[in-house]
């Protein structure tokens, strides 16, 4: 009996070369105070050059020094305060962090660390201090007897840039301090993820599965291509790629660990089944944490850890964690009429050629909400707030129960008149049951099912 087909969509290429840089250069802290330096030293050089070849070393403009020792003090100076400005930038960035991670979660600190403003005041401290120093070095090395104008009127715009971006420092980080510009923050990043593994059905196709029970054989990524031999968190895949790869070796892959997952030096994180051979180790990204790449459950995680954090005796601060469920009620409902990923994806042809281990609407449900309903149970404001939010949040027919994530996209039938017909996901309640271990989701209609954690 051949087997039912499948749906799948369309695999696409992702650059994991370029999905590395975006993640672990552009955004560290040293990548743009770096190209900052070296553009204050380019910009030194050429308007030192620019003051020779154009004598505007022989005429002081009226608003600059006009002579060289008072020019020599002045750079002094601002080379001197640049680096106080630093210590204070420095100093407030990791009190910022500190704060960030005892009050909200750890996890919450790579939006600071990846903070394009903090970045940008770094650099624009660094490039004022390196190119007053070269200012001060060219005049020292003229002997005084001519004064480079350009290059100190480029010095003093430099400091009115760090004046203004030191003000702008310190309202950004007093607003990332904020739990509602974090959770925003977090909410936004999240977003584009959840709507990228939730697909519309439109998007899928049903397809004639690969064959199964074949010869296949397990893939162990080396710990070389990984970094040190110590587990590593899958962060992202090149679906198009795998999908390419398995099609030139008439092979499918399925893959062992879904994204997001720590993965030991041991441990098989695909099988390949067919005969050929294929690397599939340059198509996987690794890291040290997890990211929003392909990720769509670490946003939720973000966001219930503030939650969690909110409700414990030490914090008790129900307000945060009504406001942290607020935005994870919002995603649940921009997916909750999408359906459950399948994690096949075709290749160019059509073929299934690559199968993922993908999180359905029931495991992200699970995810965002269990935690806080076991640690809410006896804070009236959380355990009340998905009432009050209900009209909000659309109508639906997704259901939590454990067989959703094997209900097939189209319409659910007609319920059987046994049992009184559920109401849309938006005007479910959550309620708690009384045990620790027993969160239950009840549907006003009647109907409820079991989720634990």
């Amino acid at each position: 009996m051949p087997a039912p087909p499948v749906r799948a969509r369309r695999a696409t290429v992702t650059s994991m070369r370029r999905a590395a840089f975006r993640d672990h250069v552009l955004a560290s802290l040293w990548f743009v105070p770096v190209c900052f330096v070296v553009g204050a030293l380019v910009l030194s050089r050429a308007s030192v050059v620019v003051d020779h070849a154009q004598h505007f070393d022989r005429r002081p403009g009226v608003n600059l020094p006009s002579d060289a020792a008072t020019m020599t003090v002045v750079a002094s100076t601002i080379a001197a305060a640049m680096l106080t400005f630093l210590g204070v930038v420095f100093t407030t960035t990791l009190v910022a962090v500190q704060l960030a991670s005892s009050q909200y979660s750890p996890r919450i600190v790579r939006l600071f660390v990846r903070s394009r403003l903090t970045q940008f005041t770094l650099g624009t401290f660094l490039a004022t201090f390196v190119f007053a120093l070269n200012s001060l070095l060219a005049v020292r090395q003229s002997g005084h007897q001519e004064i480079p104008v350009l290059t100190f009127a480029i010095t003093f715009v430099f400091v009115a840039g760090t004046i203004v971006m030191f003000v702008a420092f310190l309202h950004g980080m007093v607003r990332l301090l904020r739990v509602q510009h974090l959770l925003r923050l977090t909410a936004d990043a999240s977003r584009s993820v959840i709507h990228h593994a939730f697909p519309p059905a439109s998007e899928y196709v049903e397809v004639e599965p690969p064959p199964q029970g074949g010869p296949g054989h397990p893939v162990v990524i080396a710990a070389g291509a990984r970094g040190r031999d110590h587990p590593h968190v899958l962060q992202a895949v090149d679906v198009g790629g795998l999908a390419s790869l398995a099609r030139r070796h008439d092979v499918w892959i399925e893959l062992a660990v879904p994204i997001g997952a720590s993965v030991g030096s041991t441990t098989p994180v695909a099988t390949v089944h067919g005969t050929g051979a294929v690397e599939i180790a340059p198509l996987l990204l690794w890291g040290h944490e997890r990211n929003l790449l392909q990720d769509p459950g670490f946003g939720l995680r973000q966001l219930v850890d503030i939650a969690s954090r909110a409700l414990s005796p030490a914090v008790n601060d129900p307000t945060t964690a009504v406001q942290a469920l607020h935005r994870i009620t919002d995603l649940l409902r921009r997916i909750a009429d999408h359906p459950d990923p399948t994690g096949w994806y075709t290749d160019d042809a059509g073929a299934a050629r690559v199968r993922i281990p993908e999180p359905g609407f029931e495991r992200l449900a699970r995810l965002g909400l269990t935690e806080l309903v076991v640690y809410g149970a006896g804070a009236p404001r959380t355990t009340s707030s998905p009432r009050r939010r209900a009209p909000s949040t659309g109508t639906s027919s997704r259901s939590c129960g454990p067989s959703s994530s094997r209900r097939s996209p189209r319409p659910s039938p007609s319920p059987p008149a046994s049992r009184p017909p559920p109401t849309s996901w938006a005007s479910a309640e959550w309620r708690y049951s009384g045990r620790r271990d027993a969160p239950s989701y009840r549907r006003s209609g009647g109907y409820s099912s079991r989720v634990s954690q």
